[in-house]
C-alpha cells in the first residue's frame, strides 16, 4: 500500500501511543484525505505483533462497514467476522466488523489489553450519545478516526492527537482546494456528480423533479432503487443527486465538484461532512459549494477555519 507521507506520521502516531503501549489515538484530517488507510495499516501491524491480538473495526453505517470489509479481504487472509444485528463473530475471530450499536452490549467478550479498537467517525461516540461513548471508554487501546472531532466531549477521550489540517492537504495535493459561495436561488449548474443536500426525504424526492437529468436518494427508499440510482449517477446517466443524510459520510468520488446545500444548517459537523463530499482530488478541480442562507454560510466558513485548527484539549 502507497501512502502519503502524512499517514506515514499519523501511523507513527499510532504506534507510539497505541500499539507500543496501551493508550488511545486520535487522528484528525480532512475528509479524503486516507484515513481509512491509515486504520488498515495500524490494524495488520497490530495482528502481526501476537497471534492472540484481535482488531475491533466499529464504523456507523452499513455503507463504512462494507468499504472496510471490501478493503481487507484485499490486504489479508485473516478470517472477518461480523457483530451486526443479529450477526455474531465466531470465537477467536481476530478481525471484527462492528457497529456501535451491536457493541453496547458484547463488550465484556472484547474490551481486552489484546484488543484494538478502530472507531471510524469517532465524533459519534460523544457525550451526547452515552451507549456509544461508553464503548469508546471501556477500550483502553483504541484508535478515534474522524475529520470532525468536535462534538460534546469527545476530545476528553484522548490525550493525544495527530492532526494534518486541511490547508496543508491541499497544498500537498492531496485533496481539492474549495470555494463557498452564496446562491440566490437552487440551479444546480449542468454538471455531472452534482449533488445537492436537501432537509428531508420528501424534499429530496420532489425537488429532484423540478430538475432535468436528476434524481434521489434516500433511506426511505429500496436498497436496490439508491444503488440503482447511485450507479447511473455514477456513470454520468443522470447529472443531479438529490439526497438528505444518506451520503454524509464515507462517500465521495473525484468527479465531484459542486455541493448545494439548499437548507439551513447550523451543526458544524454536519456541514464539514457535506463540504467534504467534494473534496477528493482530482487535477485541476476546485470543489465549489452553494449555500441558500446566510446561517449556512457562516456556519461552512467556521466549519472549514476548524479543520485547520487543532483540536483544544488534547
Amino acid at each position: 500500500m502507497n501512502l502519503w507521507y502524512h499517514q506515514t506520521q499519523a501511523i507513527d502516531y499510532i504506534r507510539k501511543n497505541s500499539i507500543d503501549r496501551l493508550g488511545r489515538s486520535l487522528v484528525v484530517m480532512p475528509p479524503g484525505s486516507g484515513k481509512s488507510e491509515i486504520a488498515i495499516v495500524a490494524l495488520l501491524e497490530w495482528l502481526k505483533r501476537s497471534v492472540s491480538n484481535r482488531v475491533i473495526v466499529c464504523v456507523p453505517t452499513k455503507r463504512l462497514l462494507g468499504q472496510f470489509y471490501v478493503r481487507l479481504v484485499r490486504l489479508t487472509r485473516e478470517p472477518i467476522g461480523f457483530e451486526q444485528g443479529v450477526r455474531r463473530a465466531v470465537g477467536g475471530t481476530r478481525i471484527v466488523l462492528a457497529s456501535q450499536l451491536s457493541l453496547i452490549d458484547r463488550m465484556s467478550r472484547y474490551s481486552s489489553e489484546s484488543t484494538l479498537l478502530i472507531c471510524d467517525e469517532v465524533h459519534h461516540s460523544n457525550y451526547d450519545a452515552p451507549e456509544f461513548n461508553r464503548v469508546l471508554s471501556e477500550f483502553k487501546r483504541a484508535i478515534g478516526l474522524s475529520a470532525t472531532p468536535w462534538t460534546n466531549g469527545i476530545i476528553k477521550l484522548f490525550y493525544d492527537c495527530y492532526f494534518y489540517g486541511i490547508r496543508s492537504a491541499i497544498a500537498d495535493k492531496v485533496i481539492c482546494p474549495l470555494e463557498i459561495e452564496r446562491a440566490p436561488s437552487l440551479s444546480p449548474r449542468e454538471h455531472f456528480h452534482t449533488i445537492v443536500f436537501v432537509s428531508t426525504n420528501k424534499d429530496a424526492k420532489s425537488k429532484s423533479t423540478k430538475f432535468a437529468s436528476a434524481d434521489w436518494v434516500g433511506h426511505s427508499r429500496e436498497a436496490s432503487v439508491n444503488l440503482s440510482i447511485l450507479d447511473r449517477w455514477r456513470h454520468r446517466q443522470i447529472k443531479t443527486l438529490f439526497v438528505n443524510r444518506m451520503l454524509l459520510e464515507g462517500y465521495d468520488t473525484p468527479e465531484t465538484a459542486q455541493i448545494w446545500i439548499d437548507h439551513e444548517v447550523k451543526s458544524l459537523v454536519m456541514c464539514a461532512q457535506i463540504m467534504g463530499r467534494a473534496l477528493r482530488y482530482k487535477p485541476g478541480k476546485t470543489a465549489r459549494v452553494f449555500v441558500l442562507s446566510e446561517e449556512t454560510l457562516l456556519t461552512a466558513q467556521q466549519a472549514l477555519r476548524l479543520m485547520d485548527q487543532k483540536p483544544t484539549g488534547v
